[in-house]
């Protein structure tokens, strides 16, 4: 009788573990993104597409400043890719030995534009010159001293022999988001975004974008991380980020998809 439990026990035991096991395998997968804000609606593109594919295997997004979430990469290893505003925050990365491999030397671009609330009664600008005027004692920019959008805008004022009359009137944001939010609620007078922000909301209006001789060069970069992920599965996901599909998505929202070398 004894021998009888006892082997009506491990029979049990063994069902336990089989269905502990089943059940892990069940549980769908998930690829930790983390991205600069302003890849938010086309990343949201990307997903669906991907979600169509693999439904299986889930993408979680984190999205902000490239600066603050190189910072959490770093500290943490929580990221499976890297989808950065700028290249520095990859070298950042690179250095600190969390890069597992890099996408393309070259992926996307952008512009910078000048904006005000829809309401305004400004017109189109032919020059920077326009955003010294006191008309204008706010300034939104994301933070100019760490966030690759604020310290595009800076190089390109700085260029321009703008920043000393501005650098004042600054209203640092989190993020480029955020510096769009702060004029589409009319908090600051202008701001200075990528085209790409202004192309998604109604409440502000482009008066003047920048060309591309005159700004710095925008460049984002990719990259997959040594994070939780398997690294086969990483890699699958970055190449879906970089498909020909994927591309047409971040070009429909504006983004410039940069010739490979």
């Amino acid at each position: 009788m004894q021998m009888s439990r006892l082997r009506a026990l491990a029979a049990l035991c063994l069902a336990l573990v089989a269905l502990a096991c089943s059940t892990k395998e069940a549980a769908p997968a998930a690829v930790q993104i983390f991205a600069a804000a302003s890849l938010r609606d086309a990343c949201d593109d990307v997903a669906q597409a991907w979600k169509q594919a693999r439904p299986e295997v889930e993408l979680v997004f984190n999205f902000g400043p490239s600066d603050f979430l190189a910072r959490q990469i770093d500290a943490t290893r929580a990221a499976d890719l890297f989808l950065s505003a700028d290249t520095a925050q990859m070298e950042l990365l690179r250095t600190s030995g969390a890069i597992a491999f890099e996408g393309p030397a070259r992926w996307l671009s952008n512009q910078l534009v000048v904006v005000v609330p829809a309401s305004s009664s400004e017109g189109e600008w032919n020059s920077a010159n326009e955003l010294v005027h006191e008309r204008f004692p706010r300034l939104s920019l994301a933070n100019p001293a760490s966030v690759p959008a604020g310290k595009y805008a800076r190089a390109w004022l700085e260029a321009q022999g703008s920043w000393s009359a501005l650098e004042a009137r600054v209203v640092p944001a989190v993020d480029v988001r955020a510096a769009l939010a702060a004029v589409e609620n009319a908090a600051c007078e202008v701001g200075v975004v990528y085209s790409t922000d202004a192309a998604i909301s109604k409440r502000v209006r482009v008066v003047f974008r920048v060309p591309p001789e005159q700004g710095p060069r925008i460049e984002y970069a990719i990259a997959a991380t040594r994070g939780k992920a398997p690294a086969p599965l990483a890699r699958e996901v970055l190449e879906h980020f970089l498909s020909p599909a994927a591309e047409a998505c971040f070009a429909s929202r504006g983004f410039l998809v940069q010739e490979r070398d």
